[in-house]
């Protein structure tokens, strides 16, 4: 063997021999000391499992797999101490790191003291978003000599963003400042020169973004843009920006809530790379589509143009126009004609086109072909619709949001709904709906929110409710409902005990939920509930915390089921304007955390449980008009309850009410005192007899004295009759005299 075969060999025993123990180290003596300081200096809420020796082995660090330094650090946590102050110089240590994220750290201060990190040479992307820093973006990070991505977005940082910050040698690809409270100002123009940007967002500051003045020109080309809630263009008559028309690259634009003004712009539906386009709760008026469009499709997957004013029909050939659409919210804008057939050609899976004035029938298109084989919510509410409340043969089997409120719907329950088995909302009050809730109903496996009311149901509410165990919502009021409440209601899961974790459909990753996310689109996943003659409404985290019951407004007889008081999840019960009898449930007092509970307008009679006051969460409370008798429990949340809640029960006493009580264990003092004054003012001497026999014997004693006198005496009876002569006379002579 050769000597060269040899020294390789040699060489090669060496490199596989120590490398190894190079690599093993990850980091220098200093390095360890600096993280086991950043570690101390969060209580631990980093690096909690960390056993101090490689670095490399330490959650959130990443090192090169080359040359073995600390490449990335990464810490997020959510025990992250109540401020957090870091000591910057520590991370300047790691003089390769490339990437620092501080997300979401609980970080204090202002951000000057991360002028430091322009000691990183190597450091490309620097995350502190989502803490609780204040003061303003400091210039001095422009200054990072290669830093490509910059993330301050949810601080407290006021100001506006320097310009200093994006020099014509800034290499930024990514800069987010969005969720903050920068304020004045903005010229666009500052990011003219910037080559290298790629994505922009501003959104949710109270900036005045000007991208038409001064006059400039773009040299990057961006992929994403976000200026929501931005104040666009004021000065110069809140248009689109103009340079978006230069942006061939861009795949993600929202202008929403920032006041741009005309059309839709046709620029921006058939720019050959937006896929995403959220245009929101702006003043666009006219019609859907103002530009000749002829031989044009779009890219756009996701789209929203939500409250705004855009009138007129859709276009027949909308499915064309737009053959990519997935998510779309047309909502709230002043919409007319029919839904055009060719938007069941489209693989649709949000729809959103609620609010509108919308004639004609569902077209089957849109229920039965390749959109309902996708679509997985459909929200058609508060239009002009009319005929069945869904085509013949509808089969949509991904469904899990139905809202068809606010129509004119006539007709049953469509018993398609049964083809929808993921179905977790069905939404169709205010229709003209009729006959009895369908058997078939009440046996669906996923209903979390059945909401019926201001139709024209009848018939019982049949024992099968009971089988509806994940039920969280139900609202059948304002219909001709009769019959009784069935007892079994509590075997309803939701009502009667907390769900396990992860078992409630709006906390749980379902495929809705993951929808929200992808398209980044802005649609309310949710229902409303009257509470004492007030509508509120439930989205998002309030919805998963919801569980209520309306049955009110029915013909619904019998006695309240002492069972209903096992629903100790319900935060509302409205039984009111019923023909209820029979006595208020004690179990009642088991309604831990009922927030709204209305018994008014039925035939309920007995007391009022005192037991009820131990419900701390009631805030609305009404028993007025019933037949409810009894002293009113006036302590803990019921001394906040005001007279019109016992309105119309004649037998109630005590609490608001000025009627006092009286009971035979304790008599009421002043009730007392009524009877003592009674009871003096009855006395003989101030009968009606006694005035009367008094008067009588007063007159017979005046009257014989007088006479008896004149009978037993001679001359006093010839002078009484003198007397009487002589004035008789005078009396004549007077009268001769007169005439």
């Amino acid at each position: 063997m050769s000597s060269f075969a040899n020294n390789f060999i040699l060489l090669w025993f060496i490199v596989i021999t120590f490398l190894p123990c190079s690599w093993g180290q990850g980091c220098s003596i200093e390095q360890k000391r600096a993280l086991l300081e950043i570690r101390n200096s969060t209580n631990g809420s980093v690096f909690a499992d960390w056993d101090g020796r490689d670095c490399c082995n330490a959650p959130g660090i990443t090192c090169d797999s080359f040359a073995g330094g600390v490449s990335s650090i990464y810490l997020q946590s959510d025990n992250a101490p109540r401020t957090w102050y870091p000591n910057v110089t520590l991370f300047t240590i790691f003089d390769e790191l490339q990437e620092l994220t501080l997300n979401s750290m609980n970080i204090g201060g202002e951000l000057k003291p991360f002028c430091e990190l322009k000691r990183l040479k190597s450091l490309i992307s620097l995350d502190l978003g989502n803490n609780l820093m204040e003061g303003t973006i400091h210039p001095c990070l422009g200054r990072i000599e290669k830093l490509e991505q910059l993330v301050l977005s949810g601080n407290h940082f006021h100001g506006n963003v320097p310009p200093l910050l994006l020099s014509n040698q800034s290499k930024i690809v990514l800069l987010d400042v969005s969720s903050n409270q920068l304020e004045g100002v903005l010229p666009f123009s500052i990011f003219a020169n910037v080559t290298s940007l790629e994505y922009i967002d501003l959104s949710n500051n109270y900036l005045e973004v000007e991208t038409e003045s001064p006059s400039w020109v773009p040299t990057f080309q961006l992929t994403k843009l976000n200026l929501a809630n931005c104040n666009l263009n004021k000065k110069n008559g809140h248009v689109v920006p103009s340079f978006i028309s230069t942006q061939l690259s861009l795949n993600w634009l929202d202008l929403s809530h920032s006041s741009i003004e005309g059309g839709i712009p046709c620029q921006l539906l058939f720019n050959t790379g937006i896929q995403g386009l959220f245009l929101r709760s702006n003043k666009l008026t006219g019609s859907f589509l103002d530009c000749n469009a002829k031989n044009q499709t779009s890219s756009i997957v996701s789209f929203d143009i939500s409250d705004n004013q855009v009138r007129g029909p859709l276009p027949e050939n909308i499915g064309h126009l737009l053959p990519l659409l997935e998510h779309c919210n047309m909502s709230s804008n002043a919409l007319e004609g029919n839904i055009p057939w060719t938007l069941g050609n489209l693989s649709l899976r949000i729809l959103d086109l609620s609010n509108n004035m919308l004639t004609g029938t569902i077209p089957q298109s849109l229920t039965k072909n390749a959109s309902a084989d996708s679509l997985v919510y459909l929200n058609l509410s508060n239009n002009k619709l009319q005929g069945k409340m869904l085509p013949r043969d509808s089969i949509m089997p991904s469904l899990e949001c139905l809202q068809l409120s606010g129509n004119r719907f006539e007709g049953v329950i469509s018993p398609t709904i049964s083809n929808s088995p993921s179905l977790v909302i069905l939404d169709v009050r205010h229709n003209y709906l009729s006959g009895n809730i369908p058997r078939w109903l009440y046996s669906h496996p996923s209903l979390v929110a059945v909401l019926l009311k201001g139709n024209r149901f009848e018939g019982h509410l049949l024992r099968r409710v009971c089988q509806m165990r994940s039920l969280q919502v139900l609202d059948i009021s304002f219909n001709h409902i009769s019959g009784g409440i069935p007892s079994c209601i509590n075997n309803i899961t939701f009502w009667k005990k907390s769900p396990p974790t992860g078992s409630n459909y709006f906390t749980q990753d379902s495929k809705l939920r993951q929808l929200k996310n992808l398209s980044d689109l802005y649609f309310e996943i949710g229902t409303s509930l009257l509470i004492k003659n007030m509508e509120y409404t439930f989205n998002g985290i309030p919805l998963s915390l919801m569980t209520g019951i309306d049955m009110s407004s029915n013909q619904l007889t019998g006695s309240i089921p002492s069972e209903m008081g096992e629903l100790s999840q319900l935060r509302s019960l409205n039984l009111s304007n019923n023909f209820l009898t029979g006595s208020i449930p004690i179990s009642f007092q088991n309604l831990k955390n009922v927030e709204s509970l209305d018994l008014s307008h039925n035939k309920l009679s007995g007391k009022i449980p005192s037991e009820l006051v131990e419900l701390t969460f009631l805030s609305v409370f009404s028993v007025a008009y019933n037949n409810l008798s009894g002293r009113i429990p006036f302590e803990q949340q019921f001394s906040t309850f005001n007279v019109t809640c016992y309105d119309g029960n004649p037998d109630l006493c005590g609490g608001p009410l000025p009627r006092n009580c009286t009971t035979p264990n304790q008599p009421d003092p002043t009730h007392k005192r009524d009877q003592k004054d009674q009871k003096e003012g009855t006395r003989v001497i101030d009968s009606p007899f006694f005035f009367y026999a008094f008067v009588a014997v007063s007159y017979a004693f005046g009257f014989w004295v007088f006479f008896g006198i004149l009978i037993i005496n001679k001359n006093w009876r010839m002078n009484y009759f003198r007397a009487v002569d002589r004035y008789v006379e005078s009396f004549l002579e007077m009268l001769s005299k007169c005439w």
